[in-house]
């Protein structure tokens, strides 16, 4: 599979990356068919000049559908195979592949044609293929995940691919690399026209919440959908998604919605599956999720804490809006003074932890609960260390924070009210394993909570081990 995840989505999200799964079933004969997009306003906004945008791709994919079911499956994948061809251009080029994983059309990878790849994984163990598969059958939408980029001596790079299903037998799709101009949508904000509260937040929502059931759903989702009116308050915006991860309202962008793009299969710059994170958080009543916000200035872009709020409106659909967190305004202007900065990265933690389960199915459970209780161990560098828990929110091992081992943390909340134990949880059995939290960093025996990064594996299914990585990624 080469290139194949695009990265130029964009924009989906003032609040959050914005979330959620179609709300129209596959048809079996297609008949549930994408309109051929080739004018008019783009899924996002559009990518610097000479960039592949998301919204580039969308059409591509829209036109290979159309193509597929004007021609026909044989016809359409010969089409999709051949490198010289029309639907190949700057390097991005059209892919095909069975609900069984099987890989149908690869124009630069013919190796791999007619075998199944329905297991591949990226570099941080994301089943890739299945989740473009889970999220074509939902219709179109995005997926992301890492990928060694053979334009760039195969480095590892961030990917988006945009997925769209054919004919219910196998789906269509096109993708871009990060380093190709791509952006992160979750990472795109309003303009701020005065400061935020997280109760101007919270209120938000609710407000939201009671207009929807006010008045039903087909006269709120229109008002959550216009980017003029009176759901959209600078930075604060509404987006509304069904249960399946399709967005239904984004006053952002409104576009997203009107091609009913599902973001379930899609992450943040730290590998956190949002709209997943918090379509599970609703399922319980609602809560708060943490991603990021990229801020630019002088030409340096930072990615600012962003906190989120959702909250159900009903059993079809929810609503969330997001802030940059009050206290990280400054980095807007980018200034770092007093604020946290990554002594690590994303992968040296999953690298780590990963060795640290490996440890614990070689070793057993005992030993490895020893080693990981010993400040001076091998899986502690610095501010850097693993712990463990059991599924039930119980501390079983930590370097650092002793007075929390054999402690249960469940129903716990950190300052802000997010339910930081339930959230990781959820990311272990769900999601890729990464999260956000707000934590003091214990290393340093500090009680100021500050933005950490968390990756967790299960170890089996009564325990895991987790470790994160403290601050926020700057230039």
């Amino acid at each position: 599979m080469r290139t194949r995840d695009v990265y130029s989505l964009l924009l989906i999200a003032a609040c959050l990356l914005l979330a959620a799964g179609c709300s129209r079933p596959v048809q079996k004969d297609g008949s549930a068919a994408l309109p051929v997009v080739t004018t008019g306003a783009p899924v996002t906004p559009a990518a610097p000049a000479g960039k592949i945008s998301p919204a580039d791709l969308t059409v591509l994919v829209k036109n290979a559908v159309a193509h597929a079911r004007a021609n026909g499956r044989e016809k359409a994948v010969a089409a999709f195979n051949n490198p010289e061809g029309g639907f190949v251009k700057d390097g991005v080029y059209i892919f095909a592949e069975d609900y069984t994983g099987t890989a149908l059309a690869e124009p630069f990878e013919h190796g791999i044609v007619g075998t199944n790849i329905g297991n591949m994984t990226d570099r941080y163990g994301i089943t890739l293929v299945r989740n473009l598969q889970e999220t074509a059958g939902y219709g179109i939408g995005f997926v992301s995940y890492d990928y060694p980029n053979p334009n760039n001596n195969n480095v590892i790079e961030p990917k988006l691919s945009v997925v769209a299903d054919a004919d219910g037998t196998y789906y269509i799709g096109a993708g871009g690399y990060a380093g190709s101009g791509m952006v992160y949508p979750s990472t795109v904000i309003g303009p701020a026209t005065r400061k935020y509260t997280i109760s101007d937040l919270t209120s938000f929502v609710k407000n939201g919440v009671a207009y929807a059931r006010a008045n039903g759903r087909e006269k709120a989702l229109p008002a959550f959908n216009d980017p003029e009116g009176q759901f959209i308050d600078g930075e604060l915006s509404m987006i509304a998604a069904d249960y399946n991860g399709t967005v239904l309202a984004n006053g952002i962008s409104p576009q997203t919605a009107n091609e009913h793009i599902n973001l379930i299969n899609y992450h943040d710059p730290d590998g956190v599956r949002t709209i997943r994170e918090m379509r599970d958080l609703v399922r319980n009543g609602g809560g708060f999720s943490y991603t990021v916000a990229a801020v630019t200035k002088d030409g340096k872009t930072y990615y600012a804490p962003r906190i989120d709020y959702a909250e159900p409106v009903d059993d079809t659909y929810w609503i969330f809006s997001g802030i940059i967190m009050p206290e990280y305004e400054q980095l807007r202007d980018g200034n770092l003074t007093g604020i946290v900065v990554r002594n690590h990265t994303r992968t040296e933690l999953y690298d780590l932890v990963n060795r640290a389960v490996t440890y614990a199915h070689t070793n057993g459970k005992e030993k490895t609960l020893a080693e990981i209780n010993n400040p001076e161990g091998s899986f502690v560098n610095g501010d850097l260390f693993v712990w463990a828990e059991d599924f039930s929110g119980t501390i079983l091992a930590d370097p650092y924070w002793k007075e929390g081992i054999g402690k249960n943390y469940f129903n716990e909340t950190d300052p802000n009210g997010a339910k930081i134990t339930q959230v990781s949880i959820n990311a272990v059995r769900s999601g890729t394993g990464f999260t956000h939290v707000m934590f003091p960093d214990t290393s340093a025996n500090s009680s100021m909570a500050v933005p950490k990064l968390v990756y967790m594996k299960p170890v089996d299914d009564t325990w895991w081990i987790g470790g994160g990585i403290y601050g926020i990624q700057v230039p």
